[in-house]
């Protein structure tokens, strides 16, 4: 009797995948930076997958993006952390939506240390610190440790035999996809959505292609079967991102 090994569904993968990032994006650009714009008594001029413009300007506003992206990671860690059962489908959206919110936020005290622009590069110029190659050495560093102990997090949960590059490539094309609608100049638009998907998410390319980060991992291999229900949630939720977010909103001239 043959028996027909078990495989994951792919689109079912990327598909899951593409909705942790877009809930990662819309914590940065909306919740985050939009959020603290409107309770700080501004208004939103601009908002889009990979820009924000607030009437006001306050280091706050600036890092609330990265911040927030840190909160909502925090928030499904400690889903994960309850050990409660979850269905393949769930437990890797949990896990990847908390894999896309640290590794954008803790990536972004990286980049902006490095390329001395973004949010955290922003806080640094609001407050005027000096010297400002201290704080930036200070920022990467810092930055650097969170970013490996957030790989360490994502690996202990993340299930083992999980495929990681369609889930990476995924959340890249959904983000490249979206600025290709914005209603800007489409080069810089799609140099931003890169950077904070491709760019930001490496760090599920190291899981893929060394070897795990053990810390007491409880995971067991969990094989993603094919779901319609998650795939047609999926595509309507891209093509709601793209012709909101992607397209962008300008609010005030």
């Amino acid at each position: 009797m043959n028996i027909k090994p078990v495989s994951h569904s792919y689109s079912t993968l990327a598909g899951i995948a593409a909705l942790a990032f877009i809930v990662a994006c819309v914590a940065h650009e909306a919740i985050g930076h939009g959020g603290v714009c409107i309770l700080l008594g501004g208004h939103i001029t601009l908002l889009s997958s990979v820009y924000f413009h607030c009437s006001n300007v306050s280091p706050i506003i600036d890092a609330a993006g990265p911040l927030m992206n840190l909160l909502v990671g925090a928030l499904f860690w400690s889903i994960l952390r309850a050990q409660r059962q979850f269905s393949a489908h769930w437990r890797l959206f949990l896990v990847f939506t908390m894999a896309f919110n640290l590794f954008w936020g803790t990536g972004y005290f990286i980049f902006s240390a490095v390329t001395d622009t973004g949010d955290l590069a922003f806080v640094l110029r609001d407050l005027a610190v000096r010297p400002s190659w201290l704080w930036r050495g200070f920022m990467g560093v810092f930055g650097v440790f969170l970013y490996e102990r957030s790989i360490r997090l994502v690996a202990f949960h993340l299930p083992s035999g999980t495929p990681l590059v369609t889930p990476y490539l995924a959340a890249g094309t959904v983000s490249c996809l979206a600025a290709l609608f914005f209603t800007g100049p489409k080069f810089p638009a799609l140099r931003d959505a890169a950077q904070e998907s491709f760019g930001a998410a490496v760090g599920l390319l190291l899981l893929a292609y060394r070897s795990r980060v053990q810390v007491g991992s409880q995971s067991s291999t969990v094989f993603v079967s094919h779901s319609n229900a998650w795939l047609l949630t999926s595509a309507l939720v891209i093509l709601t991102f793209v012709a909101t977010l992607g397209r962008g909103f300008i609010l005030d001239q």
